[in-house]
C-alpha cells in the first residue's frame, strides 16, 4: 500500500499537480486549551486559520485526483470533510489580519469603540500641541516633544521647573535633567482615552472567546486534517527523495525472495554521478549469501544495499535499482556492521560481537517459544565478518557453526568474509550460495562488481602493493604462503577472469538481442504501413474505374437518346455492345486481388498490370517467347516490356470483338 502511495504522488509531482505547500503551524496544543473553554490568543487564532485554509487547498487537491490516486485519497479522506470548516475559516479571516492584529471592523461595537477612543487621542494630542507652543510653558519645556508613559500623555519637563506644572510625574529622564509630568489639564482626558482603551481590550477578550469557541466546536475534524496532511508530506517526501534517486517501485514478496536489479546504494546516488550497480539475487532456496573478495571492494556496501532497501519497501519508498526487481518484505532486520568495542563496558571487539550474536540467538527463541502458533516471522540478518579479531582457525569454526544455526532458525542471511570454510559451505551445505567483489589484477584496483556464485579471493598482497608496500617485503610473504593457498588464490582469481568474461559476454548478448527486438518491431510496423499504403491504392484505383465506368455508362446513354431512325438504331446497339464490354471489364478489374499469375502460364485475353505504369489491361498476344507484346488499354493499345507485366488472377476473357458498324462511329462530346 505504502508504495502504491508513493507511486501516486510521484506521478501527480511529475505532471506539475503536487501538493500545496505543507508548511504549517503546529496548533494542537492551542486546539486542546480551545476544547477545554480556553480563549485563545491573537496569533494562535491567526494560526488557525492559516491551517483551515490548508486543509481546504489540501481538500481541493484531493477530490481533483481522488480517481487518478485512490490510495491518496483513501490516506486523505477526511479532508473531505474540511467543507464543514468554511464559516469558521470567514469568522477568523473577518476579525483577524494576517500579522495577528485585530481588525477594528471585526464587530460593528469595536468599530465604535476605536472611532471613540481615535477621536479622545486626537483631542488630546491638539491640546498638548497647544501647550507645547505656548509662551506659558517655553522656558519650563526640556524640548517641544510630547511622550506617553503608561498610556497616559505626559511632556517633558526641566526638573528644576517641574513646581511650576501642577500635574502628576510619572517618569525621570536617565540623566535626571527631565521629569515626565502629565498636566492637570490632561488629566480627564487621559481618563477618558484609558476608559475607551479598557472597552476596546474587553470588546476583543470577548471577540477572542467567541473565535475560540467557533474553533473549538471544529476541533475534532481539524485534528483528523492535520493527520491526513502530516501523511500526504511524508507520502510526498517519499515521492520527492525517489524522484533524487532516479528510483523504482518493486515488486514485493513474503516468501524472502530478493531479486535486486541494478541496485545502487542511495548515498552513493546522491553523492556521485557514476555509481556501479549491481545484480544481487536470493531466491528461495538460498538462506545464506557469503560475500568475499577484497578489502575497499565493496562487500560491506553490497551488505548495506541489502539491509537499507529491506527497510526502504518497509517505510514505503522506491529503491534506485531496475523497476523488474523484487524484494522481500522482512518484518525483522538485524545488522552487525563495524567495530562494537566498548571499553566503558569492558569490551572487546570479539566479545562485544559474540554479546550481540547472542542477544539475536535469545531473541529468536524467545519469539518462537512465546508463540509457536504463530505464522513464522521473516528474519534479515546482516553480519559484516562474522567472529573476526580473535584466532581465524576458532573464529572460522565457529562463524562457519553460526551461519548454519540462523539457517536452520529460517533466517535469510547476508555475510561477508575472507574465511576460506564459509566459501566452501556454498559447495557442501544446501541452502548457501557464493557471490564476490572483483578486484582487477591488471590495475591492481577494485572495480566494485558484484558476481554471483563465484567466491572471490582476499587479494591483500596486490592491494598492499597498491597502497606501497615495498616490492620485496610483497615477494617474501607469497613465499610463505602455503603452496595451496597460492594455488586456491591464483583459482579464485582465474575463476574471477572466467566469471567476468561470461559476464560480459551474456550482457553483449542481451544488448543484441535487445536491438534484434526493436528492429523486429521497427520491420513490423514498416510492413504495416506498406500493407496500409495498398489497401489505400487499391481502394484509389477502384474508384477510379468506377469513374470511368460511370462516365462511358452515360456517354453511351447520351447515344442512345439521341439515336433516330433505322441506321442509327443500328449504331445504338452497336454502343450498347461496347457498354456491356466496358462493364464486364469494369467489374474484373473491381474484382478481389488474388495471386499473380506466372508469365509462362498467361495467354491472350488475360488481365495483366504493367509495373512501373500502374496501368491494367488486357493481353492481345501470348507472352512466350517475345521481349514485348501488345496490350489493350481502355480505348488504346501499347507495347509493354514482358519482363515489366504481372499476372493478375482474375480469369481469362475473350479477346474484344469488333462492333459491328456500317461506317465510323460518332459520340456526342461531354
Amino acid at each position: 500500500r505504502r508504495q502504491q502511495e508513493t507511486t501516486e504522488m510521484g506521478q501527480l509531482q511529475d505532471a506539475g499537480e503536487g501538493l500545496p505547500s505543507l508548511a504549517f503551524p503546529d496548533i494542537r496544543e492551542p486546539l486542546a486549551r480551545a476544547q477545554k473553554g480556553g480563549a485563545l490568543e491573537l496569533l494562535e487564532l491567526r494560526d488557525c486559520a492559516l491551517v483551515l485554509g490548508l486543509l481546504e487547498e489540501s481538500g481541493q487537491f484531493v477530490v481533483r485526483h481522488q480517481h487518478d490516486a485512490p490510495a491518496l485519497a483513501s490516506i486523505a479522506h477526511p479532508l473531505l470533510s474540511v467543507g464543514e470548516l468554511r464559516p469558521v475559516k470567514a469568522a477568523l479571516d473577518t476579525a483577524i489580519h494576517q500579522d495577528g492584529s485585530m481588525k477594528e471592523s471585526a464587530t460593528p461595537e469595536l468599530r465604535r469603540l476605536t472611532h471613540q477612543a481615535q477621536g479622545l487621542k486626537q483631542q488630546i494630542r491638539d491640546q498638548v500641541n497647544q501647550m507645547l507652543h505656548s509662551r506659558r510653558y517655553e522656558e519650563i519645556l526640556q524640548e517641544q516633544y510630547f511622550a506617553q508613559r503608561e498610556g497616559r500623555y505626559v511632556i517633558p519637563v526641566k526638573t528644576d521647573m517641574r513646581g511650576r506644572v501642577p500635574g502628576i510625574v510619572h517618569d525621570v529622564s536617565a540623566s535626571g535633567a527631565t521629569v515626565f509630568i502629565e498636566p492637570r489639564e490632561l488629566v480627564e482626558l487621559n481618563n477618558s482615552i484609558k476608559v475607551a482603551d479598557l472597552e476596546i481590550e474587553r470588546e476583543v477578550r470577548r471577540i477572542l472567546r467567541e473565535l475560540s469557541a467557533l474553533v473549538a466546536a471544529q476541533a475534532e475534524i481539524v485534528l483528523a486534517g492535520l493527520d491526513a496532511l502530516a501523511e500526504l508530506d511524508g507520502i510526498a517526501a517519499r515521492a520527492s527523495f525517489g524522484r533524487r534517486l532516479k528510483a523504482h517501485p518493486v515488486g514485493l514478496n513474503g516468501e524472502g525472495r530478493v531479486k535486486l536489479l541494478q541496485a545502487r546504494h542511495p548515498l552513493l546516488v546522491l553523492s556521485k554521478e557514476q555509481v556501479v550497480a549491481n545484480d544481487i539475487l536470493l531466491d528461495e532456496s538460498i538462506q545464506v549469501l557469503v560475500i568475499s573478495g577484497p578489502n575497499t571492494g565493496g562487500k560491506t556496501v553490497t551488505l548495506k544495499i541489502v539491509g537499507l532497501f529491506a527497510l526502504m519497501v518497509r517505510a514505503g519508498l522506491h529503491l534506485p535499482c531496475d523497476a523488474e526487481s523484487e524484494m522481500a518484505f522482512f518484518s525483522d532486520v538485524y545488522a552487525d556492521i563495524g567495530d562494537a568495542q566498548d571499553l566503558a563496558r569492558d569490551l572487546s571487539s570479539f566479545s562485544a560481537h559474540m554479546t550481540q550474536m547472542i542477544q539475536l540467538l535469545d531473541e529468536t527463541d524467545r519469539q518462537r517459544r512465546g508463540d509457536e502458533q504463530a505464522e513464522p516471522r521473516q528474519w534479515l540478518v546482516l553480519l559484516d565478518e562474522p567472529v573476526t579479531s580473535t584466532d581465524p582457525t576458532e573464529g572460522a569454526a565457529l562463524a562457519e557453526a553460526l551461519l548454519c544455526r540462523l539457517a536452520t532458525l529460517g533466517m535469510k542471511v547476508v555475510a561477508t568474509t575472507h574465511y576460506g570454510s564459509l566459501k566452501a559451505l556454498a559447495h557442501m551445505v544446501p541452502g548457501f550460495a557464493n557471490a564476490s567483489v572483483e578486484f582487477d589484477v591488471a590495475t591492481l584496483s577494485p572495480t566494485y562488481r558484484l558476481f554471483m556464485g563465484v567466491p572471490g579471493g582476499s587479494s591483500a598482497l596486490e592491494i598492499a602493493g597498491r597502497l606501497g608496500m615495498d616490492r620485496a617485503l610483497l615477494d617474501e610473504a607469497r613465499q610463505k604462503l602455503h603452496k595451496d593457498e597460492r594455488v586456491m588464490e591464483t583459482m579464485l582469481h582465474d575463476l574471477q577472469a572466467t566469471q567476468r568474461k561470461l559476464t560480459d559476454d551474456l550482457a553483449r548478448a542481451v544488448e543484441a538481442r535487445r536491438e534484434a527486438e526493436q528492429a523486429e518491431q521497427r520491420a513490423k510496423a514498416q510492413l504495416a504501413h506498406l500493407e496500409e499504403t495498398e489497401r489505400e491504392a487499391q481502394k484509389g484505383l477502384k474508384r477510379k474505374l468506377s469513374e470511368q465506368f460511370s462516365r462511358a455508362r452515360a456517354e453511351v446513354q447520351a447515344t442512345v437518346d439521341a439515336v433516330k431512325g433505322e441506321q442509327k438504331l443500328i449504331k445504338a446497339k452497336a454502343a450498347k455492345q461496347r457498354l456491356f464490354e466496358l462493364e464486364a471489364q469494369t467489374k474484373a478489374e473491381l474484382a478481389p486481388v488474388g495471386q499473380p499469375i506466372p508469365l509462362e502460364q498467361l495467354g491472350v485475353g488475360d488481365q495483366v498490370e504493367i509495373g512501373g505504369l500502374g496501368m491494367t489491361g488486357t493481353l492481345l498476344e501470348a507472352p512466350q517467347g517475345k521481349k514485348r507484346v501488345r496490350v489493350k488499354v481502355g480505348e488504346g493499345e501499347l507495347l509493354a516490356t514482358v519482363a515489366n507485366l504481372i499476372g493478375l488472377a482474375r480469369g481469362r476473357t475473350a479477346p474484344p470483338k469488333p462492333a459491328p458498324s456500317s461506317g465510323p462511329r460518332r459520340f456526342p462530346s461531354g
